[in-house]
């Protein structure tokens, strides 16, 4: 177990930047894997295949490296291990779909939990070439074909409201009907379908504005983004006004309703979009 004297702690860039060499790593064995179609359904009806188990030995094996004690909770094994003050989640293939599918806005996600809170994420996509991360900063840095990182890091930030409204991802195989709404509500100029937590990066990098989803997900699908979106300027809210909270094995970690933004101001105005709309949907 980490203590929460762990001088790691001090230098949530540094825990960042180990991360995201760990996601870039298991995204480039999901590369290597692109044919993988031994499909099978888990007890909660989702899909996995051996990209999946693939990149999920390859994350832990580089977070034992990289992050030694850490306790990791994945996806793929979140019965194995029981949340601590500090601990790992881990997506080692979010958007198993899309993959399938032979899209390319499938992803690794990573990130550290403390108290309940991220303090360090990162997001790999190795189709799209891209990879986020973060701790006190942001940060963007591109992937070449084999998933080996290019150049230097860039700063990232969201980018200020277009005055002809948000742009709004909304998700490719997962759609409902509240978020959907909410979208209209919010007087979108363009809805983009994108798979898995590409969308925060997206939201991070000032190239959307917003995301609202009333679906489920688990917390491995939205940890490592939180830590993204927040250390760029953005926010994720519960659809309540809270902020997601981490850790919670007596729900078997899936996520409330939520909102991604590029400022916590439009967050909340989504957030009492979607309190509209549900009031609205109750016959």
């Amino acid at each position: 177990m980490i203590g929460q004297d762990d001088p790691r702690l001090c230098d949530c860039n540094d825990l960042a930047r180990r991360l995201a060499e760990a996601a870039r790593l298991s995204a480039a064995v999901l590369l290597t894997m692109r044919m993988a179609r031994d499909v099978k359904v888990k007890a909660d009806g989702s899909p996995v295949c051996s990209a999946d188990l693939a990149a999920d030995h390859t994350a832990k094996g580089a977070l034992a490296r990289l992050l030694p004690g850490f306790p990791v909770i994945s996806e793929e094994s979140a019965d194995a291990v029981a949340p601590a003050p500090i601990f790992i989640l881990l997506d080692p293939l979010d958007g198993t779909r899309e993959f399938l599918a032979n899209g390319d806005s499938y992803c690794v996600a990573i990130a550290i939990i403390r108290d309940g809170r991220p303090i360090a994420g990162a997001i790999a996509a190795p189709q799209l070439g891209r990879l986020w991360f973060a701790g006190e900063g942001a940060f963007a840095q591109r992937l070449a074909s084999d998933g080996a990182a290019l150049g230097e890091p860039e700063r990232i930030h969201v980018r200020s409201l277009p005055p002809d409204g948000p742009v709004t991802l909304v998700s490719r195989f997962h759609g409902d009907e509240l978020s959907d709404k909410v979208a209209v509500a919010m007087g979108s100029r363009a809805t983009m379908p994108m798979s898995s937590a590409v969308k925060f990066g997206l939201i991070a990098s000032g190239e959307a504005d917003l995301h609202v989803r009333a679906g489920q997900t688990m917390e491995w699908d939205i940890a490592a983004g939180d830590a993204i979106l927040k250390a760029a300027g953005g926010s994720v809210l519960m659809l309540d006004g809270d902020l997601p909270r981490y850790g919670a094995s007596e729900r078997q970690f899936r996520n409330p309703p939520f909102v991604a933004a590029s400022s916590e101001a439009l967050a909340r105005r989504a957030a009492a979009a979607a309190d509209n709309v549900q009031r609205a949907m109750v016959p």
